[in-house]
């Protein structure tokens, strides 16, 4: 399958994307990150997420937009202590309440998500911050930065892989351009993209693969052979 076929099934199953948590929408809006409003939440729940449930992180950005604390200018000033007992339901809390802070005060340190986009290391720059590895920082530069990327994530390599597009054993750097130069580097191209392998890996393609459910069905040799065998 080629990657502009995959996109334009992606595309006319938006409802099923939207039902995996993503949101379809203009190339640089962060409404893709689970319908988020604004590029700080992007960086917020992408720490918050790590090794937890979507659905745990939305309660926590609840209450974290109640307090005001979406907004990095006043994240980097709260206590550790308090951002500790705010986010404790998530996995990891304080591990993560140091990493929010360390990335809100860094972040703030250049100027702001906009000041970030336009430097030229800013991956690099990502990555520096203690407990963001490259799944995270792609994560921040694609839905948050609107930077050319993509999170090689294990959804990745399990459903670009039973379809035959990749080897799902290549390194992480390796995915990761090959993927950037089939898209051709283009952000809207890119979200939909993992966006729409994202869906298929949290509703069909699990361990035990639940084809019937999988936009990519018809076209998926894995599936395939599935229903062949029975």
């Amino acid at each position: 399958m080629k990657i502009r076929q995959l996109l334009i099934i992606f595309k006319r199953n938006e409802g099923f994307l939207k039902s995996a948590g993503w949101m379809v929408s203009r190339p640089d809006s962060a409404r893709w990150w689970g319908g988020v409003k604004n590029p700080e939440e992007v960086a917020i729940t992408a720490i918050l997420v790590q090794l937890s449930t979507w659905t745990g992180v939305e309660k926590i950005l609840k209450i974290l937009r109640e307090d005001g604390l979406t907004r990095l200018v006043n994240l980097k000033d709260v206590e550790v202590k308090e951002l500790e007992d705010l986010i404790r339901p998530v996995g990891l809390w304080k591990e993560k309440a140091k990493r929010l802070i360390e990335i809100a005060s860094k972040v703030e340190g250049v100027g702001g998500l906009g000041k970030l986009r336009k430097t030229k290391n800013s991956r690099d720059f990502l990555l520096s911050i203690k407990g963001i590895g490259k799944e995270t920082a792609d994560s921040i530069s694609l839905f948050a930065l609107n930077n050319p990327t993509i999170p090689i994530s294990n959804y990745v390599r399990v459903v670009l892989g039973r379809i035959g597009m990749i080897d799902p054993m290549q390194s992480y750097e390796g995915l990761r351009e090959k993927l950037k130069m089939e898209t051709r580097d283009d952000i809207y191209d890119l979200k939909l993209l993992y966006a729409g392998v994202t869906s298929i890996g949290r509703i069909a393609c699990k361990k035990k693969p639940k084809c019937t459910l999988c936009p990519l069905k018809d076209e998926c040799s894995f599936a395939l052979s599935i229903f062949v065998c029975h």
